[in-house]
């Protein structure tokens, strides 16, 4: 099985596993970060990647691109930056709904807000570990000049949606839409500016290295 990491071939092997280990090698020496792999130009299956063989799985040539850690995350932040948009239009949504009495179609656009608030505190979690940031510290200034922690932002979220969910069980509308209309969307602007400030450190870091 012939192995390449980007332009760079590298040892010829029969053994998927040790394949992996030479690939991880090599990009770790290099500070870079494997982004995808494909096999016999396929991307590799999942189930090759959860367990892989000490043979060559029947592959011939196993090709892994890389990236620049800083660039690849910065790019993430940027992506649930994105998502952090969407969802406060759906936010926006669901608030006229429930004021409009349409109940039903609130709901959905709730789902999507739930939805969209996990992706975004899925990147901050896992782009803060890759990165090494110790997100809780983190100081943060919104567009409205108000200043927080990381830890802060966290928990206020946490209570927040927690209030939504609540409200959503009690049927209690009025108060829905208060917490879609005013809660949740200072939550939006204060993550928003959560994500400003890992990009700039991320950034920042970069740099110094």
């Amino acid at each position: 099985m012939q192995l390449w990491i980007d332009n760079t071939q590298l040892d010829t092997t029969d053994n998927l596993e040790a394949a992996f280990e030479l690939a991880r090698q090599h990009a770790e020496e290099l500070g870079r970060l494997i982004v995808d792999i494909q096999a016999d130009g396929q991307p590799i299956d999942d189930a090759l990647l959860d367990a892989p063989p000490t043979d060559a799985a029947g592959i011939s040539e196993l090709r892994l691109t890389t990236t620049d850690p800083s660039a690849f995350l910065i790019e993430t932040i940027h992506s649930a930056k994105e998502a952090l948009e969407l969802t406060s239009e759906d936010q926006a949504a669901a608030a006229d709904q429930i004021r409009m009495g349409e109940l039903e179609p609130a709901i959905e656009s709730l789902k999507a807000v739930l939805e969209g608030w996990h992706a975004v505190r899925d990147v901050v979690g896992q782009a803060g570990a890759l990165a090494e940031l110790d997100i809780d510290t983190l100081e943060i200034t919104d567009a409205k000049g108000q200043t927080t922690t990381g830890a802060q932002c966290v928990d206020a979220l946490s209570k927040a949606l927690a209030e939504v969910r609540s409200c959503l069980e009690k049927s209690d509308w009025a108060s829905l839409g208060d917490a879609i209309e005013y809660d949740l969307e200072d939550q939006a602007n204060i993550w928003n500016a959560l994500l400003d400030t890992m990009i700039a450190s991320i950034s920042s870091n970069s740099t110094k290295g």
